[in-house]
Formats: structure tokens, C-alpha cells, sequence
């Protein structure tokens, strides 16, 4: 346990992000996709409220992301799903006085979704922010025709080597 992280902002800003997921993560299962006024709102604000409190707590164990420490993705998507998976668990259990209370169906089911609302953020965490490429369309000069930049700056280079190589050669025949 890292008790000098509760004194890091950089931790407090990491430990709060990573909470705010995990209760939207956890809470998100029990809105599903149920009417509006057929939502148990109570159950879905203290599981959210609890995993946020849970995520506080195993963040205390430390964190990657402000400790500096680069896990391999595969490694931090394994830690955040399974503390996910876990938090959800124990929010499921509120309420309940003996294990025989808990509704083992509902409960294993939210702390599943919750772990693959996880995962999927995760995911699309990683993807490039905007993986297609802009396309510049140029006007040749000489030609006319319109291309993409790229070809555009390949041939601007080449017209200046050409004439380069055309400005040497006068200078060579003159000597």
C-alpha cells in the first residue's frame, strides 16, 4: 500500500479517472435496457458508488499510469478487467445479509458486462485518434492536373533536383 500517493496530484487525477470508468462501467449493466422509470436507480447509484470506492481503494496498490511504468497492453488490460470484474462483484453484493440473498444470476451478469464495458474502453482507448490519412488535393503548375500533396512534395522535389542538375550542367559547360 502506497500511502505516499495520497499526497501525489498526479495519482488523484489518475485514481479519480480510473473511478469514474469503473462506476460507469459497473452501474452501466443495471440501467440496461430497461424503461426509464422501470430502472432501479438506487441499486445502480450505490453499485456505481461502491466500485468507485473500491477503484479508490485497489489504486491505493498502485498505479501504473502514475507511477510512470509502462505495462504491456495485454498485462493492463488483464489487471484493469479482473479488478473490474471484481469490483462489480462485491457492488453486487450490497444489501445482501448472507450470501443466499445475493441474486447470483443478476450479480454474475453485471460484474461480466462490467468487465467487458472495461475491456471495450480499453480497446478503443488504443486506437489512433483518426487513423485515415488526409488527402491534400495541388494543382500542378506546369501540368495542370490536380494530385494529392504527397505526390505533390515528390514532384516539387524532383523539379528542384531537375533543375539543379540542369544549372550544374550550365555551369560545367561553360568552364
Amino acid at each position: 500500500m502506497h500511502l505516499s500517493n495520497l499526497t501525489s496530484r498526479a495519482w488523484w487525477r489518475s485514481a479519480g479517472i480510473r473511478a469514474l470508468y469503473t462506476a460507469i462501467a459497473i452501474g452501466l449493466p443495471y440501467v440496461g435496457g430497461a424503461l426509464i422509470s422501470e430502472i432501479a436507480w438506487l441499486t445502480a447509484a450505490s453499485a456505481a458508488g461502491l466500485g468507485f470506492l473500491a477503484s479508490l481503494a485497489t489504486s491505493l496498490a498502485g498505479l501504473p499510469e502514475a507511477e510512470g511504468v509502462d505495462l504491456p497492453w495485454w498485462l493492463a488490460a488483464i489487471e484493469r478487467v479482473s479488478k473490474t470484474f471484481a469490483q462489480a462483484l462485491a457492488a453486487g453484493f450490497l444489501g445482501a445479509t448472507v450470501l443466499s440473498d445475493v441474486s447470483w444470476s443478476t450479480v454474475l451478469q453485471a460484474a461480466a458486462i462490467a468487465a467487458l464495458t472495461s475491456l471495450l474502453r480499453l480497446i478503443l482507448a488504443t486506437l489512433p485518434n483518426d487513423p485515415t490519412p488526409t488527402i491534400v488535393l495541388t494543382q500542378s503548375p506546369e501540368t495542370g492536373t490536380w494530385s494529392d500533396a504527397e505526390r505533390a512534395e515528390q514532384f516539387a522535389r524532383d523539379a528542384a533536383i531537375d533543375r539543379a542538375n540542369a544549372e550544374l550542367d550550365r555551369r560545367l559547360a561553360e568552364h
